[in-house]
């Protein structure tokens, strides 16, 4: 069974409440993980370094180099930030005047065309010259998923703040619901998840 290379995103907020944490819930009828709650992530495409050309920050040696491989984290990078606008409906990327975007940004029709692979995500960001801030992005770690599952990724882990100008909504498709929690009413979910 091939090892999918694949990216997550921890995305959290800050609430009167203290901080949050999104979770996604999975389709019932997905192959890996059914009807469980998740990050948003998903799987790492070949299309992901073109996306280096419109990305800021750490270029992907420094990238790499932290993340304890030879190249290609970027890509990792690019694709948690892809699945994220996938999945959630939050798009972690500047415009040319270097503000993150609001809710009303036109990308936001374009999300569906992103997901069905009939846009790439540097084609987005060229036409709405945009750029991903790749150093807002912290690693967290690597989990590869242990023999039996279905599907087995080798995962790369990432934390972001959320812009404040958008709101998180499933995409109807994979994710049938969503909610922010607390850090600890997250793990309770997360390691429930893991142990299975």
């Amino acid at each position: 069974m091939d090892i999918r290379p694949a990216a997550t995103l921890v995305l959290t907020k800050d609430t009167d409440e203290g901080p949050k944490i999104l979770l996604l819930q999975r389709t019932w009828d997905a192959v890996f993980m059914p009807g469980y709650f998740v990050f948003p992530g998903g799987s790492v495409d070949d299309q992901e370094n073109n996306g280096r050309a419109h990305a800021i920050g750490r270029a992907d040696t420094e990238i790499s180099q932290t993340m304890a491989m030879d190249e290609g984290g970027a890509d990792y990078m690019l694709a948690a930030v892809r699945e994220c606008f996938e999945e959630a409906g939050i798009l972690l990327a500047v415009d040319e005047k270097g503000a993150a975007l609001t809710q009303d940004h036109p990308i936001h029709s374009d999300r569906e065309a992103l997901f069905k692979g009939e846009l790439t995500l540097a084609e987005l960001c060229h036409r709405y010259n945009l750029t991903i801030p790749l150093d807002r992005l912290g690693y967290l770690g690597h989990w590869v998923t242990p023999p039996g599952p279905p599907r087995r990724f080798d995962t790369r882990f990432f934390i972001a703040v959320a812009p404040e100008g958008q709101r998180a909504s499933h995409d109807g498709n994979e994710t049938i619901d969503h909610v922010w929690l607390s850090p600890a009413e997250a793990w309770k979910i997360i390691a429930v998840a893991a142990a299975c």
